[in-house]
């Protein structure tokens, strides 16, 4: 597997300061570094990677699906343990792009309750649809600050 050198690293804070103050708001960090320390752990560093490399590497330029019928699906999906998300390895064969931003949302929400880190079961009964929310944008985030860090400079005309 290949991957460039911006998907080795946490997003360009430069880029995404903005983006992420309003990412706080929505998830239980208090600072921006605790944010991006989280980002580069394992909580979320493996279904980036594999959304990367499932999807968005064949896919860069088609459009985030609808941000509330993916939540609710991945909120559905935690809540009936669907195992085309929660697989090891699941057969992506005919996936949507819906199914591929469903299965990192579904991933980096149950392993950060299976670990304890961010969310618990409690939690996420009180405020799943919430919390799938959050972690779409988390991946908008990710997906844009890759985008802008991939992006060559701008040229200047003479």
């Amino acid at each position: 597997m290949v991957q460039s050198s911006a998907s080795n690293t946490a997003p360009n804070t430069t880029f995404s300061t903005q983006h992420t103050r309003l990412i706080l708001e929505l998830l239980p960090f208090k600072e921006q570094d605790q944010f991006q320390e989280w980002l580069a752990s394992e909580h979320v560093r493996g279904s980036w990677l594999e959304f990367q490399q499932d999807f968005l590497s064949a896919n860069a330029d088609i459009l985030e699906p609808d941000k509330a019928k993916t939540a609710q699906a991945a909120k559905e999906a935690i809540g009936s343990r669907t195992p085309n998300y929660l697989l090891y390895h699941p057969d992506k064969t005919g996936w949507s792009e819906q199914d591929h931003h469903v299965r990192f949302i579904v991933q980096v929400v149950t392993d950060n309750m299976l670990k304890g880190s961010v969310w618990s079961e409690n939690d996420f009964r009180k405020r799943g649809l919430e919390i799938t929310k959050a972690v779409y944008e988390v991946l908008s985030y990710l997906r844009a600050s890759q985008i802008k860090a991939e992006q060559p400079p701008p040229g200047y005309k003479a």
